[in-house]
C-alpha cells in the first residue's frame, strides 16, 4: 500500500542500489480521484474533479512515454494503481493504461499488477475489464464492517456493500486479494475489531494490510480534536484492540511479514516489498513518487498543473535530460539527492519494518562499516523496555515494540534531537 510509503520513504537507498545506476523493476500509477474525500484523509486525492479525467489519462500516458525514453529495456516486476480511488474511474482507462505501460516496458513473466479498490466498484464488468487488462491483484478498502465506524470516518459504504465487493471477488475466481482495515478509531472497541477480522476471514483473503488510525495535519478530523468533538481512543483500549489483531491473524496462519502487512504463504505484495527492500521504483501521475538514481523526486501534486506541465514536455522528451527534469523542476515537484548516512539510517529503519530485522553481518555487508556506530546508548534502553529483541545479532520488533516503533525510527534518523 502507497499509503505507508509516503510516510517511510522520504530518503531511502544502499550500497547494491548504487551499483545499478538506472534500474527500476518497480511502478506506481497514482490516480487521484475519489468519489468523496474522507475527512481523515491527506493523501494527495480530489473529489469532484471527474472533467478532468481524460485529460489525467492522457497525461499519464504521455508521462509512461517520457520515461521509457530515458529509461529503455526496463524490465518491471510489479505494477500497482494507488489513489485517491483508481477504481472510482472507468475500468477502460486502467486497461489504457496497462497497455500503454506493456507497450513502452518489458513485462516480467509473473509480474504483478495490483488495484485499490473502493468494495462497491467490484461490480462484475469492472472485475471482468481488469481481468482483461492483467490485473491480478486486488487491495480492497474495507476499514471497518461496522455501520457506525464506517459512517464516522467518511466511508461510502456500509457492511452489506463491503461484503458483497468481496463476494463478487471470488465469484469471478479472483483468489488474490489483500483487504485493508483500520484499527485504534475514535469509538472503535476490541469486539468491532474481532467481528470484522472474523468475518473477512470467512472469505479467506490472502493478504490484510492493518493500519493505525492517525489524525493528520490539515484534515477534518483534526480540526474535530482540536474543537474537541471527538476524543482520540484511550491508550489501553488501542492496545487491546492492537492485540486482538494480531492474535486473530497468526492464528489463522497469516505471517506478519512487515509491521503493517499479513500474508498467507508466498502471497506477501511484491510491490511493497520492493520498497521495503530498498530498490528503486518509478512513481507516474499527480503528486506520485520515484527513487532512481539516488534521487527521490515527487510529481506536481495539482492535477490540473500536472496536464499542463506533462503537456510542456511530451513533444520532444528525449531532448531533455534525467537530471535536467530534476533541476529545471518541469513537472517534477521536488527532488533531493540521497546521502550515504541517509542511505544508511533508513536502511535500519526499513530492515526492522520487515519480520527479518536488522542483521549486523547483513550491515556489514551492504555497507562495510559497523553497525554499532550507527546505534546509541538508547537502543540498550529500547531491549531493556522490551520494545526491541536482539537474537543471534538480529534486532526485531517485540509485538510490544510494533505499536511504539516511530520512537525507534526517530531515534535512528534524528539521534543528536532525542
Amino acid at each position: 500500500m502507497e499509503n505507508f510509503v509516503r510516510m517511510t520513504t522520504k530518503n531511502l537507498t544502499n550500497k547494491k542500489i548504487q551499483n545499478n545506476f538506472s534500474e527500476f523493476e518497480s511502478i506506481y500509477v497514482h490516480i487521484p480521484f475519489c468519489e468523496i474525500k474522507c475527512p481523515y484523509c491527506d493523501f494527495n486525492a480530489y473529489s469532484k474533479i471527474d472533467n478532468l479525467t481524460e485529460s489525467l489519462i492522457a497525461a499519464i500516458k504521455s508521462e509512461i512515454h517520457f520515461w521509457s525514453v530515458k529509461f529503455p529495456s526496463m524490465k518491471i516486476k510489479s505494477i500497482y494503481f494507488g489513489g485517491g480511488t483508481p477504481s472510482w474511474i472507468d475500468s477502460i482507462y486502467i486497461y489504457e493504461i496497462v497497455t500503454d505501460l506493456k507497450k513502452h516496458f518489458e513485462f516480467n513473466e509473473n509480474i504483478e499488477i495490483t488495484i485499490e479498490c473502493n468494495p462497491i466498484d467490484l461490480l462484475d464488468t469492472k472485475i471482468s475489464d481488469y481481468k482483461s487488462a492483467g490485473i491480478n491483484r486486488y487491495s480492497v478498502g474495507i476499514q471497518s464492517l461496522n455501520n457506525k465506524i464506517l459512517k464516522f470516518i467518511g466511508r461510502n459504504h456500509n457492511r452489506e456493500q463491503a461484503l458483497k465487493g468481496i463476494n463478487n471477488l471470488l465469484k469471478n475466481n479472483i483468489n488474490n486479494f489483500s483487504v485493508d482495515i483500520m484499527y485504534g478509531i475514535p469509538r472503535q472497541s476490541y469486539l468491532d475489531i474481532k467481528d470484522t477480522v472474523n468475518e473477512l476471514l470467512k472469505f479467506n483473503p490472502t493478504h490484510f494490510s492493518a493500519y493505525s488510525f492517525t489524525i493528520e495535519p490539515n484534515t477534518p478530523f483534526e480540526k474535530y480534536v482540536r474543537e474537541r468533538k471527538i476524543n482520540e481512543l484511550n491508550e489501553d483500549e488501542y492496545m487491546k484492540i492492537f492485540y486482538q489483531l494480531y492474535d486473530i491473524l497468526e492464528e489463522n496462519d497469516y505471517f506478519n511479514y512487515e509491521i503493517s502487512n499479513w500474508a498467507k504463504p508466498n502471497y506477501e505484495s511484491i510491490h511493497n516489498l520492493n520498497y521495503w527492500d530498498n530498490n528503486k521504483f518509478l512513481g507516474i501521475g499527480p503528486g506520485a513518487h520515484s527513487y532512481i538514481n539516488n534521487y527521490r523526486f515527487h510529481n506536481e501534486k495539482s492535477p490540473k498543473k500536472y496536464i499542463a506541465k506533462i503537456d510542456d514536455i511530451k513533444s520532444n522528451p528525449s531532448s531533455i535530460s534525467f537530471f535536467d527534469i530534476l533541476k529545471n523542476n518541469d513537472f517534477i515537484l521536488d527532488s533531493e539527492k540521497i546521502d550515504i548516512d541517509t542511505q544508511i539510517r533508513e536502511y535500519m529503519i526499513f530492515s526492522l519494518r520487515k519480520n527479518e530485522g536488522l542483521s549486523y553481518s547483513e550491515f556489514q555487508k551492504e555497507f562495510m562499516k559497523s553497525l554499532d556506530s550507527y546505534l546509541t546508548p538508547k537502543f540498550e534502553d529500547f531491549i531493556n523496555l522490551g520494545i526491541l529483541e536482539l537474537n543471534e545479532n538480529i534486532f526485531r520488533f517485540t509485538n510490544k515494540g510494533k505499536l511504539l516503533s516511530n520512537e525507534v525510527f526517530r531515534e535512528i534518523l534524528y539521534p543528536e534531537k532525542m
